[in-house]
C-alpha cells in the first residue's frame, strides 16, 4: 500500500478459504489502527469456501476449483475494494488462472510471493539446509511454491513438498489439541523419511495460513525428527508487515475501521471460539468481527 493521504480513506477485503487468513487480517487492522495513515478504513473479511462441509480441495479437479473462486473473485468487486489481499496459499495457487486475474480492476496480492522469498533467503543463508513445504493438497499440488524456488536456482532435492490433507479444518476447532498434534507429526515424519541425513539443518515452511495457529505443535514435531538446527517459515507476518511497510505514522487524530467478516458457510461455534481467542490479543477488533460475522449464503454464485 502507499503513502496516504492522512484524510483519505481505504477499503480492502481479504480473503481466504477458511479461517486462517484472519490472523493476518488481524496483523493489518491493528497496523492501521496504530500508523493512523488513513482518516477512515474499510476492511472486509471475505470467506471463499465453496459449500458447508467441502473446500476446494474436495472440489472435482483444479479446472472447477479455478472457476469457482474466479466467481468468488467477481462477487468481491460489490464491496468496492481499492485492493484485493489474497491471505491464501491455496487460493493464491489458483488465482493467476482465473479469468478474473487476466484483467483484474483492482490490484491483487497473493501470500505465495512472501513465502518463495523467506524459503529461499533460509536456503541461501544455509547451503546445506532444506526445506519441508507443508500444504494443502491443492497447494502442494499445483507446485507454485516448488517451480519459483527452482527458477531462483535452488536444487530441487533440497526441497521436499508434503501435503497436509484435513489439517487445516481441524486446526479451526482445535489448534493445539490431540487431533492436530498427531497429523502434524504424521505429516512431519512422512516428510522426514524422504531427507536422509537428519542432522542437516531444516526449515518448515507453513504453506497454508491456517497452520501458523499450530506454529508449537510443528516446532516440536521437527524438534522430535531432526537432531539438527529446525525453524519454521511462516509468510503471514511477512505478508502484513509488507503492506503496512509504506504508510506513514500520523501522529493524533482519529482512525475510523469498520471491519466485516462475512461469509457463504456457516462456522460452527467451536471454531469461532478457538481462532477468535487466538485474534484477541492481536486484534480485539477482529476477534469481535469474527464472532458476529455475517452468513450470506449469496455471498457468491457457482
Amino acid at each position: 500500500m502507499n503513502a496516504a493521504d492522512p484524510k483519505g480513506s481505504l477499503s480492502l477485503v481479504i480473503t481466504d478459504s477458511g479461517l486462517g487468513g484472519l490472523s493476518i487480517c488481524a496483523d493489518i487492522v491493528s497496523g492501521l489502527q496504530e500508523r493512523r495513515a488513513y482518516r477512515s478504513v474499510s476492511v472486509t473479511y471475505f470467506n471463499a469456501w465453496p459449500e458447508q462441509g467441502r473446500g476446494y480441495n474436495l472440489l472435482p479437479g483444479m479446472a472447477e476449483r479455478i472457476r469457482v473462486f474466479d466467481r468468488a473473485l467477481d462477487a468481491m468487486l460489490r464491496f468496492r475494494p481499492d485492493r484485493i489481499l489474497i491471505a491464501c496459499n491455496t487460493l493464491s495457487a489458483l488465482y493467476p488462472e482465473t479469468a478474473f486475474g487476466r484483467k483484474a480492476p483492482v490490484p491483487v496480492t497473493d501470500i505465495i510471493g512472501y513465502g518463495v522469498e523467506q524459503i529461499h533467503a533460509y536456503l541461501t543463508k544455509r547451503a546445506d539446509g532444506r526445506v519441508i513445504l507443508l500444504g494443502t493438497p491443492t497447494t502442494i499440488e499445483a507446485g507454485t511454491h516448488r517451480s519459483r524456488l527452482i527458477e531462483k536456482g535452488i536444487d530441487a532435492g533440497r526441497i521436499v513438498c508434503q501435503p497436509c490433507d484435513r489439517l487445516a479444518g481441524e486446526i479451526e476447532k482445535a489448534p493445539e489439541g490431540a487431533t492436530v498434534r498427531a497429523m502434524i507429526e504424521d505429516c512431519v515424519g512422512r516428510a522426514a523419511g524422504r531427507l536422509p541425513d537428519r542432522r542437516l539443518p531444516v526449515a518448515a515452511a507453513l504453506c497454508c495460513t491456517h497452520y501458523g495457529y499450530s506454529r508449537r505443535p510443528f516446532e516440536a514435531a521437527l524438534r522430535a525428527r531432526f537432531g539438527g538446527p529446525v525453524a519454521i517459515l511462516d509468510p503471514n507476518r511477512a505478508m502484513s508487515e509488507a503492506l503496512l511497510a509504506g504508510l506513514p505514522r500520523r501522529s493524533g487524530g482519529d482512525v475510523r475501521v469498520d471491519l466485516e467478516v462475512v461469509s457463504r458457510i456457516v462456522w460452527s461455534e467451536e471454531k469461532i471460539g478457538a481462532i477468535a481467542r487466538l485474534l484477541e490479543a492481536a486484534s480485539p477488533l477482529t476477534a469481535s468481527a469474527l464472532r458476529q460475522y455475517r452468513h450470506d449464503p449469496e455471498l457468491f454464485t457457482f
